[in-house]
């Protein structure tokens, strides 16, 4: 996102910066296209963003783009753009994946 061309095609994107909700779920909890919500996970960790409904996402999940919401100065491109979709992740031992020698949602 930081490159500018991929920005621009990011913005055309109506997807590209938000968290998709399923439209029937999300409508079923008050939300609308646009506003701002607070996704938290089981353990605390929380994102901010604005809210795009999807008939293509599940009714009990939730989509976001994994490359969007960096917040770095020395990123002044895409800074401030999207939803950090690692600030969900449990970033830890017990969560390591031994496959890949990351830090992973694997449970051993």
């Amino acid at each position: 996102m930081q490159y500018p061309w991929l920005d621009e095609a990011a913005r055309l994107d109506p997807y590209s910066y938000t968290i998709a909700i399923n439209a029937a779920a999300g409508r079923q909890k008050g939300l609308v296209d646009g506003q701002v919500v607070r996704v938290e996970t089981e353990t605390g960790r929380s994102v901010t963003g604005r809210v795009k409904l999807s008939q293509a996402a599940h009714p009990e999940g939730l989509g976001i783009a994994a490359c969007a919401g960096h917040w770095g100065d020395g990123m002044p491109v895409a800074k401030g753009k999207g939803v950090f979709f690692n600030d969900l992740l449990e970033i830890d031992w017990e969560h390591r994946s031994p496959v890949n020698l990351n830090l992973d949602l694997w449970r051993g």
